[in-house]
């Protein structure tokens, strides 16, 4: 899904997500709102959260009069907030609401066994980050209480309820009703179009007088073309998943989004469609155009790339801005601007470009089912504010009054002109509380910080996307229908494994998958289509 990029690109740059910003100031009334809220069915302190989420002059101890030591599971938040670290930001939010927040250690390359062991053997956290909010795991841990349900009244959490009771969130509530998860938002629409893509050597094709392809023949003779006459990799991979939607999902639109098949619900990798990306990626991996590296384990596709090894990468391209440190690290004498560019897609069979789509959201905060009340409603207060006007200020600028100032719709940024600057060194826990309620889609410069490269290249990804969304068409994908459908167990079988093993051999692909399904069918996938057909007969 989305990749460490996504979450730094934020932190040394200091930027606002004002598409974020804006999302919230258009539902809400400023920072005082929630003292109108109402009560959670589960006690007074969900009230309580609520108004101390909105007042920060408040002395905590009045509002919450115990105080409670939190353990909450995120990428890399023993090195954000450990023992003795200076953080005034964080004494803030911990002071704001009378917590103390113990650290429980994760990564980007083992956070989904990490939870799956602690599940399993009872050592969950209290809130812990997943992406696992659907599906066959996700049950189980309802079924089994190992996960514990949001209030059914989320009314005294203002910022997070309007996200919770959005179709695409409400539809995937599990079997008993309830919603089980806090959303991680991406953005207030569906279409991302610059979250999938290729970065791809434009000096290079300048210096071989390459254009860019309008179709997937042309497209693998320009990456072949760079790799026979650089001598590098014409294309890299850290996984053959992001692979299907960065290079085609203009054929196929994902293997997990439902299509509806001659009348018939089924889900994306049953379709012929997808047979035929299966198809093309092995004719990509067959002709030495895909990295013949892309299936080993904890391979560095971004090195390759930034040390000039790999013509081109699969990858999440809204994410250029955090990976300057690392391009500049590798080419000191190349500005990534005049080296590097996002590849237009390839149309689709008719002409169209259709916008890679996903959930307004991606991952979320689930609950220990032995969390208990008090505590789970002062997490929830936390993340409310996090997704506050108040709160996303203060995680992308820092303190007000120390760091900043307000000046109208904008802000005065009151270390311009300080050199090497940085707010992430200065406060090291933004680097959990920027990403721990919002998942800001891309960052976006604002006045007052001056014309660094990180805004250049801001620039040139804020124009990309604009063209996209005013010349591309929507992915086509029934969003609540796929909600519900997400929310069902299919059968649990390893589908990216299966379609590694057919790219890189020589089986019969639509043979293999027909025999993958049928296999499936038993084991809950059968239902599960009968499920989706009979809610959504008419819908298309």
């Amino acid at each position: 899904m989305m990749t460490k990029k996504a979450l730094t690109v934020g932190l040394s740059t200091m930027l606002l997500a004002s598409g974020i910003l804006a999302g919230c100031g258009s539902n809400n009334n400023g920072g005082n709102e929630g003292s109108n809220a109402g009560t959670s069915n589960t006690g007074n302190n969900a009230s309580q959260s609520n108004n101390a989420a909105s007042n920060g002059s408040e002395v905590a101890g009045d509002l919450y009069k115990d105080h409670l030591e939190v353990s909450i599971a995120y990428f890399d938040i023993a090195s954000a907030i450990k023992d003795g670290q200076q953080d005034d930001l964080l004494k803030m939010i911990q002071d704001k609401f009378n917590i103390t927040i113990k650290p429980v250690n994760e990564s980007w390359s083992d956070y989904s066994d990490r939870t799956k062991l602690w599940a399993a053997s009872g050592q969950l956290p209290d809130a812990f980050f997943t992406d696992a909010t659907s599906g066959d795991l996700f049950n189980q841990w309802v079924d089994q209480g190992i996960i514990k349900p949001l209030p059914d009244d989320m009314s005294a959490f203002p910022n997070l309820k309007k996200y919770v009771d959005l179709p695409d969130v409400q539809g995937a509530k599990a079997a008993d009703g309830k919603s089980y998860f806090v959303p991680r938002m991406l953005a207030n629409r569906n279409e991302l179009p610059n979250d999938r893509g290729i970065l791809i050597r434009k000096d290079w094709m300048d210096e071989l007088g390459l254009k860019d392809p309008t179709t997937y023949d042309e497209l693998k003779n320009v990456l072949k073309t760079i790799g026979e006459k650089k001598k590098v990799i014409p294309l890299t991979s850290n996984n053959i998943g992001w692979t299907h939607d960065s290079v085609f999902h203009n054929i196929a639109p994902a293997s997990g989004w439902w299509q509806k098949v001659d009348g018939k619900w089924v889900p994306g990798w049953m379709t012929d469609q997808y047979a035929q990306v299966i198809e093309m990626e092995r004719d990509f991996f067959k002709s030495g155009i895909l990295d013949k590296d892309f299936a080993v384990p904890n391979m560095d596709a971004d090195g390759k790339f930034n040390q000039g090894k790999a013509a081109a990468i699969v990858t999440t391209v809204k994410t250029m801005t955090g990976a300057l440190p690392g391009w500049n690290a590798a080419n000191p004498d190349k500005k990534m601007l005049d080296t590097v560019k996002i590849l237009p897609n390839v149309p689709a069979a008719d002409g169209k470009n259709y916008l890679y789509g996903y959930f307004d959201y991606w991952s979320g905060t689930l609950f220990n089912g032995e969390t208990s009340d008090e505590k789970q409603e002062r997490i929830l207060a936390l993340l409310d504010w996090l997704a506050s006007p108040e709160g996303q200020k203060t995680v992308f600028y820092g303190l007000e009054g120390i760091d900043w100032e307000p000046n109208g719709d904008k802000i005065i940024n009151k270390h311009e002109g300080e050199k090497d600057f940085d707010l992430a060194k200065k406060y090291p826990s933004t680097a959990v509380f920027n990403g721990l309620s919002i998942w800001t889609d891309g960052v976006r410069y604002i006045d007052g910080y001056g014309s660094s490269e990180t805004e250049q290249v801001q620039q040139y990804l804020d124009g990309v996307e604009k063209q996209a969304l005013e010349t591309g068409e929507k992915a086509p994908v029934n969003w609540v229908v796929n909600s519900y459908a997400s929310s069902l167990s299919t059968g649990g079988g390893d589908l990216d494994g299966l379609v590694t093993k057919l790219v890189m051999g020589n089986d019969d692909i639509r043979a293999a998958l027909k025999q993958f399904a049928d296999e499936q069918m038993g084991l809950g996938l059968q239902d599960a289509i009968d499920k989706v057909n009979e809610k959504f007969p008419d819908e298309n």
